[in-house]
């Protein structure tokens, strides 16, 4: 039996635990924080948070293992967030607070790369559609607004890079973690020369490239020290949470798609190349397999926006004291339609299919007879609806989607998980599994070392074998087509006549 060290740094929260080759979890330390939002669209977030979650974590695992001595690790195996930047001094010291994926202040920075490369052009080399969600404009963000930073800068590095340097003293990053920089050409999964150029970054301040899944060094002295690991332990790179999480699911097959949904939710379709959308809705990624890619797109706060129901709606309770099964339960005494109140999801601003950074939540066709419980199932066939449209644009541009897996702390909800299949008219399969990312990142570590020969193989060992699957019914189908298509025209009145943009000013 072989063991690792699995790590899996997300938005609100980081994981370190020990895990067995067949998907046990022997033991899981975490450590909770959350980004710091602010006027202006700011998402930042210390990165003392992640020395300190990281650090901690470790310590108790190292504690763990010191009490189980039988249990050695094969590797330290990492899974992270996406789409940050931190600049790091000549001493791997952080020079500013990271600029987290949910920040959208580089607004005109996209304006700037606009004016040198069309926009199409721009998706076509790296997949993704020009948006201040993506590390290129703040990169450029920090050039134009903190020179002081950005002279000192002598790395610009995401989230996962930031735990690889903890753990390794090395600057390098994996290829399906790279892809969400703008900076990797998707057709060739490599730096491009010629966007770097055209914007004034040097190679030398990005990361070294690997595999999805291979080793970016080794367990350095010091870490080793504090945690009371072994100095030497190989440390994987196994990919983006999201790519992690689509190998747990089980995306293997053309006509299947995965949504995970923790604070967002994201999308991933199944493609054997690289596939783009004529209007850049979806986006081309690389998967945590080696050499392949998805279809990605997503939604920046769905869980986020159904947690916010929470403590708006029950704070008479005590807003964190009560649980999801209330908000669900009321969710559910409101029938398909939620009696007419329509919510757009936008609390964050729009990801795909609109990408508006602007783009703000709603609620509407609001009576005296509205309920709390109509309100809050109006959030979910509002996120559902969305999830939908995606899907349908991942068909139309990989595969026709048959089959939806989905995992993460929305679908715990069966009322979710129905109103899904509904929307979106497929099948619907919820996985047991709660944690996606990790399971996802030790099937990878599994490959690299040799434990299972392919990736459906690591799945079939690893991922766990309960599901409940949910059939879409054609009467509750006909009524989210009448509420979409509402949502749609009013995304397409407030945005046609500013109204996101006379909001921002106000």
């Amino acid at each position: 039996m072989k063991y690792i060290i699995g790590v899996d740094v997300g938005t609100q929260s980081l994981r370190s635990g020990v895990l067995s080759q067949e998907g046990e979890f022997l033991f899981v330390a975490s450590r909770e924080y959350s980004p710091d939002f602010g006027e202006g669209n700011r998402a930042e977030q210390r990165t003392e948070s992640w020395r300190e979650a990281l650090f901690e974590t470790l310590e108790e695992v190292g504690v763990y293992l010191a009490w189980n001595p039988k249990i050695e690790p094969e590797c330290i195996a990492v899974t992270s967030q996406r789409a940050s930047v931190i600049p790091v001094d000549r001493d791997g010291e952080p020079l500013y607070p990271a600029l987290m994926w949910q920040d959208k202040r580089a607004t005109r920075e996209c304006d700037e790369i606009a004016a040198k490369i069309a926009p199409e052009e721009l998706y076509r080399q790296c997949g993704l559609r020009l948006d201040p969600y993506f590390s290129l404009p703040k990169m450029l963000w920090l050039k134009n607004n903190r020179p002081d930073i950005w002279q000192k800068a002598c790395k610009l590095i995401g989230v996962q890079d930031y735990i690889a340097l903890l753990l390794t003293g090395r600057y390098v990053t994996d290829r399906s973690q790279a892809c969400r920089t703008m900076l990797l050409d998707i057709n060739s999964l490599d730096w491009n020369a010629a966007l770097l150029d055209m914007f004034g970054i040097d190679k030398n301040m990005l990361c070294e490239l690997i595999e999805p899944g291979a080793a970016a060094g080794a367990l350095c002295e010091s870490t080793a020290k504090r945690t009371a690991l072994h100095a030497g332990l190989p440390v994987l790179l196994c990919g983006g949470d999201q790519q992690c999480a689509a190998l747990a699911l089980g995306l293997f097959e053309p006509g299947d798609a995965t949504a995970n949904t923790g604070t967002g939710s994201f999308v991933l379709g199944y493609t054997d190349r690289p596939a783009f959308d004529e209007k850049q809705r979806v986006l081309c990624s690389a998967a945590a397999i080696p050499g392949e890619r998805i279809v990605e797109a997503g939604i920046y706060a769905s869980g986020a926006t159904y947690n916010w129901c929470r403590r708006q709606f029950f704070g008479e309770s005590g807003a964190e004291d009560v649980d999801f099964e209330k908000l669900n339960a009321e969710a559910a005494s409101s029938p398909p339609g939620a009696n007419g109140a329509v919510a757009l999801p936008h609390f964050s601003g729009s990801a795909a299919p609109y990408w508006n950074p602007l783009a703000k939540g709603l609620f509407f066709n609001l009576g005296l007879g509205t309920t709390r419980g109509d309100l809050c199932r109006a959030v979910l066939e509002g996120i559902a609806g969305e999830i939908s449209d995606n899907l349908a644009l991942i068909s139309r541009n990989a595969r026709p989607v048959e089959r939806l897996y989905v995992a993460g702390g929305l679908t715990r909800s069966p009322l979710y998980c129905q109103i899904m299949a509904d929307s979106a008219r497929v099948k619907v399969v919820r996985r047991s599994n709660v944690e996606a990312a990790l399971l996802g990142c030790l099937m990878s570590a599994c490959v690299t070392l040799g434990v299972y020969k392919s990736y459906r193989e690591a799945f079939e060992a690893i991922a766990p074998k309960q599901s409940q699957t949910f059939e879409p019914d054609e009467g509750a189908s006909l009524v989210y087509d009448h509420a979409r298509e509402l949502r749609r025209q009013l995304y397409a009145a407030l945005d046609r006549d500013g109204v996101y943009t006379l909001a921002q000013r106000g």
